[in-house]
């Protein structure tokens, strides 16, 4: 967390209680959150209304630090952006249930070979599944 406080910094972040809530939520979360699971979060609530969380969001995305993952069922949901806690997704396209899929990441090995053979450096992917679940099957 004290890395992620430190890159809010150098990007010209103010460190705020509200901030700090809404990183702790995202961080000590299993599963992406959306923005009405973070506006309800008890440490969250009391510091911060839902414009506040909404910016605090926007801003996070805007340095890199945030990953939106947009859901159609239940719409976008947050998970901070952190190269070693990157994960991958499998979302059921009609109850909107997430699992996080627990294998290393298969487009980790194509990233680097693109970003070696192109010249780029920095390089994120999203790699998100869709299907149906077993309970809607």
């Amino acid at each position: 967390m004290e890395e992620l406080i430190k890159c809010c910094k150098e990007q010209g972040l103010r460190i705020t209680k509200g901030l700090k809530a809404i990183m702790n939520a995202l961080d000590e979360a299993k599963l992406p959150l959306s923005l009405q699971e973070l506006e309800v979060n008890p440490q969250i609530a009391e510091i911060c209304d839902r414009a506040t969380v909404f910016r605090t969001l926007q801003r996070l995305e805007g340095i890199g630090l945030l990953r939106r993952l947009n859901f159609s069922h239940s719409g976008a949901k947050f998970s901070l952006n952190t190269g070693d806690a990157h994960k991958e997704y499998l979302i059921c396209r009609l109850c909107g249930e997430v699992k996080e899929l627990k294998m290393s990441c298969p487009v980790h090995q194509l990233e680097e070979k693109l970003s070696e053979e192109n010249g780029y450096s920095a390089m994120t992917h999203e790699l998100t599944f869709y299907g149906l679940c077993r309970k809607c099957n």
